[in-house]
């Protein structure tokens, strides 16, 4: 039997998810992903286990990323984007740019000589984004490689055993015929930036929910900008970005207070002796499990309904955090000397742009529009399906769910 052909675009947890389950069921999947390599945000999270597991399903990223890129029925397009498509359900016609990635993932065996070699100081010019990455290959970062700001340097490329680095390769085009498309393009994180009070950018001891991801899978630990020690007093203030009318953002990302709590856990497992407060709006309680999870978290974090409206630096080490509290009709300052802002899920900014070139709807937030409520895969292009945060914000198990789900109706429609 021929297999039928599907196209998933984006590369993060939720298209993986659709792209193993689609090839189990004998199809041909071509994963698009806009990146040099898959896993979208979820590649860049750490494990938050203390010394039971948190389940926050981080481990089932990197192994799922493995699979799709060793799986026979998958072919990965990284750095690449739809441009157009065109027809109908079971007759798709594609058309994809593959941009410029310099090095050959076909070719690159992750030697790390590139990198040996290169006289760009750190961080060079060219590296391994990540343990584990998917496809294993060096990716160049042009800002910094000295030959695309037109130095005369041809090192790396010299010195590569596989002959995996083409400065000269320029852009491709591909056309595919697929008879099904699933959306999985993935979210942005809100840009605290924009809420200029709490003095992110501008503070140092101030970090991003993100912040803390990268730094604790790169270091295994949060040190505090300011000085490099362990942080005693931290802060977590959630609905960063969410449950925000004054900038459009009236939903709630539906992960951030588990997330905070799993955090606040693991900074507690790894020092006891640190104080955590969460200042809440109200708590998010879906979820299996939430509400015996919150009832653990209150034992040793204290949480403050009341979102602080103001950051401000009282010495290197020390923010004053002012808020109203609820609980007594008040405003307070106090002092901590490490915060960390709960970012929230924001629809990607091509996500508009994506949806003309499908020729499918948005909903009111700017996330793809799903038809129904039960399940929301279905768009209102029939043989186009949506998984994952582009329909809507979702933790890593939601993600993985929809993007199963979204994989059985995109089989449905080819049998």
């Amino acid at each position: 039997m021929e297999k039928k052909r599907v196209l998933v675009i984006g590369g993060g947890i939720a298209g993986v998810t659709s792209a193993l389950e689609l090839a189990k069921n004998g199809r041909e999947i071509f994963l698009v992903e806009r990146e040099p390599s898959i896993g979208g945000h979820a590649a860049s999270f750490c494990c938050k286990a203390t010394d039971v597991c948190n389940k926050c399903s981080v481990c089932l990223v990197p192994e799922r990323m493995k699979e799709v890129g060793i799986h026979p029925q998958i072919s990965l397009l990284t750095t690449s984007e739809v441009r157009e498509i065109n027809g109908e359900a079971g007759d798709f016609r594609v058309k994809i740019v593959r941009k410029t990635r310099f090095v050959d993932p076909d070719r690159c065996t992750a030697c790390g000589i590139c990198s040996e070699v290169c006289p760009v100081e750190s961080p060079k010019a060219i590296s391994l984004p990540y343990p584990g990455v998917v496809p294993p290959a060096f990716v160049v970062d042009k800002d910094r490689c000295l030959r695309l700001q037109g130095q005369e340097c041809t090192i790396c490329q010299d010195k590569c055993p596989t002959q995996a680095i083409d400065f000269d390769q320029g852009p491709q085009e591909i056309d595919l015929d697929v008879e099904a498309t699933i959306v999985a393009n993935g979210f942005d994180v809100f840009d605290a930036r924009e809420k200029a009070p709490l003095g992110y950018g501008k503070y140092p001891n101030v970090l991003t929910g993100l912040d803390m991801e990268e730094r604790l899978l790169k270091d295994g630990a949060i040190l505090l900008p300011s000085n490099g020690r362990p942080p005693q007093d931290v802060a977590f203030i959630q609905c960063v970005g969410s449950r925000d009318e004054h900038i459009g953002n009236g939903y709630c990302s539906k992960i951030c207070c588990k997330y905070a709590m799993r955090f606040s856990r693991l900074l507690q497992y790894q020092n006891p002796e640190v104080k955590v407060t969460v200042f809440y709006m109200d708590l998010q309680n879906a979820g299996k499990g939430f509400g015996d999870f919150y009832e653990q978290c209150k034992e040793n974090i204290r949480f403050v309904q009341g979102i602080p409206v103001e950051i401000s630096q009282v010495s290197p080490d020390q923010l004053a955090v002012r808020y109203e509290d609820l609980s007594q009709g008040k405003t307070v300052e106090e002092s901590h000397d490490l915060v960390v802002l709960s970012v929230g899920i924001t629809p990607r900014k091509d996500a508009r742009n994506l949806a003309g070139i499908l020729g499918v709807n948005l909903g009111d937030f700017g996330f793809f529009d799903g038809l129904t409520q039960i399940e929301n895969t279905s768009t209102n292009r029939e043989g186009i399906f949506l998984a994952g945060c582009c329909q809507g914000p979702r933790d890593i198990p939601e993600s993985i769910a929809h993007g199963t789900l979204a994989a059985l109706r995109a089989v449905r429609t080819l049998t």
